[in-house]
Parts: C-alpha cells; structure tokens; sequence
C-alpha cells in the first residue's frame, strides 16, 4: 500500500511518501544549488530568495557585504542536508520512508521554501489573490509549489507534534 504521512516521533518526524514523490524532491536540489548561485531560474528569483534589507543603497550595499555569502552559505548549507536525507531512508513497495530530527526538518523546510519561492516566482504569483486561485491541472510548475506547499504544512504540524495525514 502507498502511505503518504508525515508525522512525529520520539526524536523526530518519520516522513512516508510515494516513490514519485521522493523523486519529485530529490530533482529539487540540483535545481535549487544553480538558482541560488544565480545561474539559472526565472529573473526575479534570486530578488525572492535574497530580498533587499533596505532601499537606501548605502546601507543595502553594507548589508549585502557582511551578510550575503552567509546567507547564501547557510541556504546551500540547508540545501545540501535534505539532498542526504533524501539519499537515506528505505522505500517498502512504492513508498520511502525517513526519519528527520530537527536539525534535518529544518532544512526540508529550508528547502522546500526556496522551492516554493523559485516557483511561485516562475508561475508570475505575486499576490495572495494569485495563490488561492489554486493549482493549474495542467501546469506540473503550479501542482508542485501547491504540493510542496502542503509538504511544508505537514512537516511543521509534525514539528509541533500534530500529525496531518494525507492519502
């Protein structure tokens, strides 16, 4: 049986997907390593992903000398463990499954907000009035930001330690 649950553990979150889900993922992280490196994606994604701090040019320009490789780093960083926690775990028929502790929670949340952030920026959403008009059935862009959309929810109910089931 195909399980899909996210839910808490002692220590953690044991996350269980479809197989292709897991594969819908694991395509994330080489995508995200070249968007936020700023070699690929739609124009104003890495603007998403880095925001301005100020729009007096002076202090933006401070702000992005001490600040911007950190956080590009820390992204990276983030992005990097939830590609290891996606080559861990075991699939039992046509689901996978892995245990994340916090640390490992944190960077699918990491992850998968970038994501989100890359997508919604390719699918031109900009509003909240953009967002609830749902995903497009036919646009696979627009049905994954919705699907890692739910995955977010999901992890963080888990991390407060109520589970959201889903089949």
């Amino acid at each position: 049986m195909i399980r899909r649950e996210i839910v808490p553990v002692d220590g953690g979150i044991e996350v269980a997907l479809p197989t292709a889900e897991r594969r819908l993922l694991a395509s994330l992280p080489a995508q995200l390593r070249a968007v936020l490196r700023g070699e690929a994606g739609p124009p104003d994604a890495h603007e998403r992903l880095f925001p301005r701090a100020s729009e007096d040019p002076d202090v933006e320009a401070s702000y992005r000398e001490l600040a911007a490789e950190g956080l590009l780093e820390e992204r990276l960083g983030a992005v990097e463990a939830f590609a290891e926690t996606l080559e861990a775990g075991e699939t039992r028929r046509a689901t996978w499954e892995v245990t994340l502790d916090e640390e490992a929670a944190a960077a699918w949340l990491s992850a998968t907000n970038d994501a989100r952030l890359v997508l919604a920026s390719l699918l031109g959403i900009t509003s909240e009035e953009d967002w609830e008009a749902g995903p497009e059935p036919d646009d696979a862009a627009s049905a994954a930001l919705h699907y890692l959309s739910w995955l977010q929810e999901a992890l963080l109910a888990a991390l407060r330690g109520e589970p959201l089931l889903e089949d």
